[in-house]
């Protein structure tokens, strides 16, 4: 798979993608034969995920260059401090928190989400990507991480909202990708990204919320804009520089 990978890593990233879209889609499927609201499913669709993302580092040999490694290695953590400082701003949205048990729940539901979102796309997608270019290889998986937010459409999401998810998902993976790349783990983005959600969740009703007020949406896009200036700024020394060239993929550190 990995001689695959290095000759083909947008052939391997197009396929990784469709392989979570038809999770989806079977999920989807499923719910409709069982009767059962698509929304019952997103837990099993999200194992699915966090199963389809460890099978892929594993077999590829990739947990440490994608950045599950030790503390010893992590570099740079001070850049995350911007970060931290913008979720606070998420607070503005005036969380709800529900009981301890839904609580825990929710715990246990984001940091799988955290997990599942940051091993496929700034784990094994982006270290697919880096022999194209670490600039380029954030890029892609910023896109297609926004990209893939648009499933939400297919459970009836309010349109407006799932066009802020996408947009913001795009910019907001410009910074965490950037962050992935600097920092050289992907710990604190997985911890970040399920905190994140959880404000979110709570502050919209949590994830059964069909509606949410306008301005989160628009609060959202503002601080990935941001985000997405701050993720440029830290890449900035690879602006113009070229992808190298016949590099074997286990050869290329990000």
């Amino acid at each position: 798979m990995n001689a695959f990978v290095a000759r083909r890593p947008l052939a391997f990233t197009a396929a990784v993608m469709v392989a979570l879209e038809a999770v989806v889609l079977v999920g989807l499927l499923a719910a409709r034969l069982l009767n059962v609201p698509p929304i019952a499913l997103d837990l099993p669709i999200m194992l699915v995920n966090a199963l389809l993302a460890a099978g892929l580092l594993s077999a590829l040999g990739w947990w440490r260059a994608s950045g599950f490694n030790t503390p010893s290695e992590w570099r740079c953590l001070y850049l995350l401090l911007p970060i931290v400082c913008l979720l606070g701003v998420t607070l503005l949205m005036q969380p709800q928190l529900p009981d301890v048990g839904k609580i825990a729940a929710l715990v246990v539901v984001t940091l799988l989400i955290g997990f599942q979102e940051e091993a496929i796309f700034r784990g094994v997608l982006l270290r697919a990507l880096a022999p194209q270019g670490v600039l380029r290889a954030v890029i892609i998986s910023a896109v297609l991480f926004g990209l893939i937010h648009a499933n939400s459409l297919l459970v009836g999401r309010d349109p407006v909202f799932v066009l802020s998810q996408i947009i913001g998902s795009m910019l907001g993976g410009i910074a965490i990708g950037a962050l992935r790349v600097r920092t050289n783990t992907i710990w604190p983005l997985i911890v970040l990204h399920a905190l994140n959600d959880f404000l979110q969740f709570t502050a919209t009703g949590g994830i059964e919320a069909q509606h949410v007020a306008t301005y989160i949406p628009i609060l959202k896009v503002g601080i990935n804009i941001i985000l997405a200036v701050y993720g440029l700024y830290l890449l900035r020394g690879e602006f113009g520089q070229q992808a190298p060239r016949h590099v074997p993929n286990e050869a290329v550190s990000i």
